[in-house]
Formats: structure tokens, sequence, C-alpha cells
């Protein structure tokens, strides 16, 4: 042996040794990691041409394709995405990807068809992208409010988990699945269900809304006692478009702002103070001046995209926040009358 290797001995010759198995081993480590980077590109981008891109706005066969274009295509996408025209949106995504490969663009599209409401389609895109970016923060809220939607809280409770172990707090989303879970198990007697939701009920305005719906639908007494004179603004419209037959007098009189709401409504005929709410207290003002055909009409804003909405929302439709609903109220004449007053 010692013929062959006369220097196999020798300190530096090992070290040479060592060296050279430590290189191999990264080129391997290298080799295979370039791999399975490649085949999970080709897992992600390969199923695209599965989806047909609807009434395409773009004539691929005879448009070549440059790098210049990327930029203006991808804000005329965002534009078709704003004005709700989703089909052609995603028409120009899908050219896109096909020509890049792009995971930014991926997300964006995943994206939009969760507002298109292609839902399965969005969830395909996502746990694609997620076996790429296990720790991408984006893709795990897009995948956790992707199963709320879906109805799938189980699986949006694990997206969470994964969220949490990276120090995001999600205590407030944690809440709202609870509650969600709570209001979808038909399992739950109506005591049980009242019981869950006043364990789950917080300073959460998501959740404080959500609770008093269903409250004021399976035990008023505990809706009504949940209300408190610093939270009827975040309530009004529930407020207002109570029937009659759920009014609570003896608490409506002990508040100087449910007071002014009922006066205003019609349904009371005393009225000491101003609420502070201006749309109520300027229907005040007209009912004490005998004109009693107002009425309010609500609209919702979110506060994080600054998109309005018609109906009222537990999460943004738009950017799926919650907790970001802020009511607008604007007065219009009273279109039906609403029955007897509380005399």
């Amino acid at each position: 042996m010692d013929s062959f290797l006369p220097g196999y001995r020798d300190p530096i010759f090992s070290i040479i040794i060592i060296m050279l198995i430590i290189l191999a081993i990264s080129i391997a480590s290298y080799g295979w990691s370039v791999y399975k980077e490649e085949k999970l590109k080709k897992s992600l981008f390969g199923f695209i041409d599965r989806f047909d891109s609807g009434s395409c706005s773009l004539d691929e066969d005879n448009m070549v394709f440059d790098k210049s274009m990327i930029k203006p295509l991808v804000m005329l996408a965002k534009a078709y995405e704003k004005s709700g025209e989703y089909d052609k949106s995603i028409s120009i995504c899908l050219y896109l990807i096909r020509h890049t490969n792009d995971d930014e663009l991926m997300i964006y599209l995943g994206k939009v068809y969760m507002r298109a409401g292609f839902l399965q389609r969005s969830k395909d895109i996502f746990e694609e992208l997620i076996k790429r970016h296990p720790r991408r923060k984006d893709i795990l809220y897009s995948l956790e409010s992707l199963y709320e939607k879906m109805g799938d809280i189980d699986s949006a409770m694990e997206a969470l988990d994964a969220l949490e172990a990276q120090g995001e707090d999600i205590s407030a989303i944690r809440r709202f699945l609870r509650l969600k879970r709570v209001l979808s198990d038909r399992s739950m007697t109506p005591t049980e269900r009242k019981d869950a939701i006043l364990e789950i009920v917080n300073d959460d305005i998501s959740i404080y809304r959500m609770s008093l719906r269903q409250l004021f639908a399976i035990a008023p007494e505990n809706a009504w006692n949940l209300i408190s004179e610093d939270r009827v603004e975040d309530v009004i419209d529930i407020l207002w478009l109570l029937p009659y037959s759920q009014l609570h007098l003896d608490i409506i009189k002990s508040s100087k702002k449910l007071q002014a709401v009922y006066f205003a409504r019609g349904d009371i005929q005393e009225c000491s103070d101003e609420s502070g709410i201006f749309a109520i207290d300027i229907l005040c003002s007209a009912r004490k001046g005998g004109y009693s055909e107002g009425d309010l009409e609500f609209s919702y804003l979110c506060k994080e995209c600054k998109r309005s909405y018609p109906v009222s929302f537990n999460r943004c439709p738009g950017c799926m926040a919650i907790n970001s609903i802020e009511i607008e109220e604007s007065l219009e004449k009273r279109r039906y009358e609403r029955g007897e007053t509380l005399l």
C-alpha cells in the first residue's frame, strides 16, 4: 500500500483528500438542488396550460414577446382586475407567465383567481407556490384566507400555525376563524352556540359585529347586554335595521345614543341629548321640527384597501383584511313605514 500511495500518511495529503471529498459532496448537493428546483418549476408552471384564459385580450399567436412588454402588460392586467374584468386580467397574466415563469406573477394570478371566484384554481396555484417558498408570509396569508373562503377552517388554522411560528401576530385572525367555526357548526344547539359566542366575543370589530348579528337571532337579551355606549357607532347599521319586535325599551332608555337612534327612527317619542353621530342628530333635529320621513342608507368602506361596498362584510372581499370595516351613513327619504312606535 505504501508503494502505491507513498504520501498517504502526510497530513497535507490527508487534508487535500478531505477537501476533494467535500468538493465532490458540494457539487453533488448543488446538482441535486438545481434538479429539484427545475422539477418544482416544471410542476408549478406545467399546469398553467390547463387553465383556459377565457376571452383573451391578446392575440398570442401573432404577438412576439419582448421583455419591455412586461411592465405595461402588468399595469394593464391590474387595471382590468380593479375594474372587475377578471377574464382579461387572467389572460394577460397567463400570457406573461408562459414567457417569464415569474413567481410574483403567479402569486398575483392566484389572487385574481380568488377574487374572481375561481377558488380551486387559486388553491392549486398557492399550494404549488408554497412548496417552493414554504416561508413566504404573503403566500401563507393568501392560503389562510382562501381556505377560510372555501370553508376549510382546519387548513386555514394550519396556515396560521406556520405564520405564528415565524413570529406573526395572528391572534385576531384566529379568533375570527374560531367564531366562524362556531357559526357553521350545525351540531350545536342554540344554547351551546350562544355560550361559545359569548366566550369568544371581544373588542375586535369583526368579531363583535358577527357575534351581535348571531345573538340577535338566537339570544336577543344577550345581544342587547353587549351594546355599550362607546360601541353604538360600530353597529349602527345593525341597530337601525333591527325589526321592531327585537327592540329592548329599558336598555334603549338607559343610553343617550340609543335614545337618539330610535327617536330618529321613530320608535320612541323623546330624546334628551345629541348622540354625536352626525346623521342621527340631523334626523333627530328634523323629527323635532315635524319631518318624519328621513331614513338612513349604509355603505361600507375597507380602511385597508379603501374600497367601498354596498353590503356589510366581516372580511374585506377585496384585500381579505379583517377588522377593517368602516360604516358610512347617508340620509335618504323613507321608503316604507316601520309600524307602531314604542310609547
